[in-house]
């Protein structure tokens, strides 16, 4: 229902109204007994309703309240149009006493002229606010806001505006009051009066400010949580403020919760908390981001600062927790980093300062910072998964040469892998970490389908190349990885029968069941399986046999000293002797010597590799070092 409201004054005259009111009442001719009527209610304090006959028997209904000065003399009167009837004042008076809306009106010159009297339930006031500035009942926080919106009507000429602020009442309490103002024009299109309808909305704001509350606050400790934590940091870091963030883990909570109750676990949180917080400084951001793990951000980056003020902050926990008859003892371990000196970004703060805090609990030191080469373990356990993601891993390459007439039987595929914080880390360092946590599947698919690829297209002009790739004994109770390996070939269009798996010697044995089972498969598709680091194991060539092998690789420390070791060179020699027995060629690594090479030519070893011939190198140089051989080779014929 859509309603006209106009401000009239005694004699009739329209000192301003509202749009609707000149687009549809203004032409109305003014009942001058009907307006006589109107200023007698509205003296007695009376809202009576009417109705007036518009033309064409059009039926309009209208309804007067007084505006008075503040000496109580009838000042205008607030006329509210409308096609429906009110309805019975009666009602009307009750229900205005308990709404939660009201209205008043401003002058011109920003004060309160006119109150309505559900004002006085909502505001807790009567009419002593007329006649003030508005600015003088707002808290002082919403006055600039509350003036830029006025500002819009006053002298823009808004058509109308919104605004929330809190409201003094009487008894000096302050209530949300949401408010809708609309200019009321004069014919001359003249602003005389301002109508601010208004709603109390403190309940509303109590529940947005419980609901703000519950996103950014824990329940528990009733300090923010991971997600105001996240935001908080993350504002830090567009502003590019230097900040260090510490990450907290209290011991022993799940003893705690084990040993007395998850009462008493929160009771220790709670007063681990408070703690705490004695020692923390005003600009200081403390947060809960998990059950036990808590993190500060420190605005002052001085490392002796906060090196006294984490010894500090240990002190504090000296002493016994005390949880009704039980008495509790435990301390706290903190893991430091700054930004932006160690990381730039919030994940990797994060798992930096997670690290030191596994450095500083290993070692039983309350707190440790952050420093890449003392947390390079955890760094890889936690980095690996998405190397291969970020394209961190890549292959090197080393050739495998005939010792009978120096031709290029193969190369083997070698990974590695370039950190950006931890450079070049060891395979050494990370494939048994693969293996333990299971990644060493997707690894060893990636190798054999890099490797697989790169190979084929060198086969274009070397032809009899063979590749040579390592199979992690983890994979022998893998019965997938057969099935893998035919898509890779398939996929890369690689000749089966070129295709070498090296599993080592111990770790074969210690899968010999599943092994031979999965290993025979492969040589059913055409693929060699190689022995790798031979001699070093506990096995022997007779058990060997019944195995679908078809090389033998002796291991490099036999090798580093056969020309100065009879009995190194007797083993090797036996080894060799014995595989040919069995139809298994015999390959030699860690060749680095010349003399080493004549006394394997003597053994009647078959192939050889190392740095005598050449280093593991990259793609594009392992090329250039096969063109260069042959060219080489050609020449010596």
């Amino acid at each position: 229902m859509r309603q006209a409201i106009a401000v009239m004054a005694p004699d009739g005259k329209i000192l301003g109204a509202d749009e609707h009111f000149f687009r549809h009442f203004y032409h109305l001719h003014v009942n001058r007994g009907l307006l006589k009527k109107f200023i007698y209610d509205a003296e007695h304090g009376r809202m009576i309703s009417y109705e007036i006959l518009k033309e064409e028997n059009e039926h309009v209904y209208v309804q007067a309240t007084a505006l008075c000065n503040k000496e109580g003399a009838l000042q205008a009167i607030i006329v509210t149009y409308q096609h429906e009837p009110f309805i019975d004042m009666r009602l009307t008076s009750s229900l205005s006493s308990m709404a939660s809306e009201f209205t008043f009106i401003l002058s011109s010159d920003g004060e309160i002229t006119y109150v309505s009297p559900s004002a006085q339930h909502v505001l807790k006031c009567a009419n002593e606010v007329c006649n003030h500035e508005l600015f003088s009942f707002v808290h002082h926080e919403d006055i600039p806001i509350l003036m830029e919106k006025l500002h819009t009507i006053y002298a823009i000429k808004e058509k109308e505006t919104t605004i929330e602020c809190r409201w003094r009442t009487r008894e000096g309490h302050f209530i949300w009051i949401y408010m809708h103002a609309q200019p009321l024009l004069n014919e001359k299109n003249e602003i005389e009066h301002v109508i601010v309808v208004a709603k109390d909305i403190t309940k509303w704001k109590c529940c947005e400010e419980a609901l703000a509350k519950l996103k950014n606050f824990d329940s528990l400790t009733d300090i923010p949580n991971r997600f105001y934590f996240e935001t908080y940091v993350q504002h830090m870091i567009q502003q590019k403020k230097p900040f260090a963030l510490c990450y907290i883990d209290f011991d022993k909570i799940k003893w705690i919760n084990d040993r007395f109750s998850y009462q008493a676990g929160d009771f220790f949180l709670q007063e681990s908390v408070r703690r705490i917080q004695k020692h923390l400084q005003q600009e200081d951001f403390f947060a809960r981001i998990g059950g036990d793990e808590f993190v500060i951000v420190l605005h002052d980056v001085n490392k002796e600062t906060i090196v006294a003020r984490m010894e500090y902050l240990l002190q504090s926990f000296v002493e016994p927790f005390r949880y009704k008859k039980h008495v509790i003892q435990s301390g706290l371990s903190i893991g430091l980093t700054f930004f932006p000196q160690d990381g730039t970004d919030l994940d990797t703060l994060l798992k930096q300062a997670d690290q030191a805090l596994c450095y500083a609990k290993e070692r039983g030191k309350g707190y440790h910072f952050y420093h890449p080469q003392q947390n390079r373990k955890t760094m890889i356990e936690q980095e690996l998964p998405l190397a291969l993601l970020n394209n961190q891993f890549y292959l090197c390459y080393q050739p495998k040469v005939s010792l009978d007439n120096k031709a290029i039987m193969g190369v083997e595929a070698l990974m590695r892998w370039t950190h950006p914080t931890l450079g070049a880390i060891s395979p050494l360092e990370f494939i048994s970490i693969a293996e333990k946590n299971g990644f060493i599947f997707e690894i060893t698919t990636w190798v054999l389908k890099e490797a697989c690829r790169q190979v084929k297209q060198w086969q274009a002009h070397f032809p009899t190349l063979k590749l040579a790739v390592n199979l992690s004994p983890f994979l022998l109770n893998r019965k997938e990885f057969v099935m893998h390996v035919k898509n890779i070939l398939q996929e890369t269009q690689f000749p089966p029968n070129y295709l070498i798996l090296e599993i080592t010697e111990s770790g074969l044995m210690e899968n010999i069941e599943t092994g031979k089972h999965i290993l025979t498969e492969l040589k059913q598709i055409g693929i060699q399986v190689a022995i790798d680091d031979f001699g070093t194991g506990f096995s022997s060539l007779a058990y060997i046999r019944n195995l679908p092998v078809s090389l033998l690789k002796i291991d490099r420390s036999f090798i580093r000293d056969i020309t100065d070791n009879s009995k190194d060179a007797t083993i090797v020699d036996t080894i060799i002797h014995l595989a040919k027995s069995l139809d298994l060629q015999v390959l030699a690594e860690g060749v680095e010597r010349d003399e080493q090479v004549s006394l394997l030519q003597k053994m009647d070893c078959d192939f050889a590799q190392g740095f005598y011939f050449s280093q593991s190198l990259e793609a594009e140089k392992l090329l250039q070092w096969l063109e260069q051989h042959n060219q080489s080779k050609e020449a010596l014929h």
